[in-house]
C-alpha cells in the first residue's frame, strides 16, 4: 500500500521507532505558529544530536478532518474515526 518512493523513508522511521530513536520537537513556522514535528533522532560521532523530520502533529486533531477526506478505494479494512 505504501508508494515505492516512500518505502525507504518509512522503513527508516520504523527502525527508529523500534530503537526508541523517535522524538517530538516543538517548532515555530515563519508566521510564529507553533507545531509539533515527529523526528528520527540520531547521534553523531562527536555526541551531537541530528534530527530528521518525517511528520507533523496536526492541531486541531486530524480526526476533525476525517469526514472531509476519503480513503483510497483499494484500501483493505476499515477507515475509522469518530463521526460526532
Amino acid at each position: 500500500m505504501i508508494q515505492k518512493e516512500c518505502e525507504e523513508n518509512f522503513d527508516t522511521m520504523i527502525r527508529a521507532a523500534k530503537n526508541n530513536d523517535v522524538c517530538v520537537v516543538s517548532c515555530t513556522d515563519a508566521k510564529g505558529r507553533s507545531f509539533q514535528t515527529l523526528c528520527v533522532l540520531a547521534t553523531k560521532e562527536n555526541g551531537d544530536y541530528v534530527y530528521l523530520p518525517f511528520g507533523f502533529m496536526l492541531t486541531p486533531s486530524l480526526y476533525s478532518l476525517m469526514g472531509k477526506i476519503n480513503p483510497p478505494e483499494n484500501l483493505k479494512g476499515e477507515w475509522m474515526w469518530d463521526e460526532k
